[in-house]
């Protein structure tokens, strides 16, 4: 388990949420299979990118019963991986996916506002990860997490196709009016809003990795302690993956 500092300074100051109005760039991360390899990818839609491993905030393990596994993350140079044991059955993870200012051109360069001469917006970028890999005896919010997906049934039990309802946490609260996106694999545009209970239903839509998502703007931990950023974005996603029969 690996932890930040400011992670608490986050929590305290994040009350204060609004949606982010487009995902048009949100990028999520979740574990999916690579090369032989459970690996964290972070990406949007059909594409990923490579990632500073040393941004890893938190990985937290859980097995059926939501009591604490041993997970270790394995630094793959531009990606993380875990060799998971046979009671993982959960895998929390915060990942700080860095600095992105604004140019005077337009532009944006992964670099924090300080470092940027002109930059007027400068945005802090965390990924919030709930990844179901095996079954669960009863399906539960994980004590303790900033955010998360609860979904309604063991999602890993579902069959490709089926409906079911997710709720969307911020410290154990619902997040009412808030856009979620039900497909970030193949959809990663198309979004719905929570209700008043901070629920959506969604669909498993997939043979294969299934990401729910959502990207919210929330306050810069360090407004008023450095000049790196303006504002900070969370994404939320709960991930898991439908195995299809196969003709053999």
């Amino acid at each position: 388990m690996k932890k930040n500092k400011g992670l608490a300074l986050i929590m305290a100051m994040a009350l204060c949420l609004m949606a982010l109005p487009t995902a048009a760039s949100a990028h999520g991360a979740w574990f999916a299979r690579r090369s032989d390899r459970i690996w964290l990818v972070c990406g949007e839609g059909w594409k990923d990118n490579a990632y500073d491993p040393n941004g890893l905030m938190e990985m937290n393990g859980y097995n059926t019963k939501y009591e604490p596994v041993a997970v270790e993350p394995i630094n793959g140079d531009d990606h993380l991986y875990i060799e998971p044991s046979d009671d993982l059955a959960v895998v929390y993870v915060c990942l700080d996916y860095g600095f992105w200012s604004n140019t005077p051109e337009g532009s944006w360069v992964p670099k924090p506002m300080d470092e940027v001469e002109g930059a007027t917006i400068g945005t802090h970028a965390i990924k919030y990860s709930v990844n179901d890999l095996g079954n669960v005896d009863e399906v539960k919010p994980i004590d303790g997490l900033l955010y998360q997906f609860v979904p309604s049934v063991d999602p890993t039990r579902l069959e490709i196709g089926e409906e079911f309802t997710v709720q969307l946490l911020h410290n154990g609260e619902p997040m009412a009016n808030v856009d979620i996106i039900p497909d970030v694999i193949n959809h990663h545009t198309v979004m719905i809003k929570t209700d008043e209970n901070g629920m959506a239903t969604v669909t498993a839509s997939n043979g294969g990795v299934n990401v729910i998502g959502c990207e919210m703007v929330v306050p810069y931990e360090n407004e008023g302690v450095d000049n790196k950023a303006t504002r900070s974005k969370a994404f939320v996603s709960l991930n898991f993956t439908l195995y299809p029969e196969e003709d053999e």
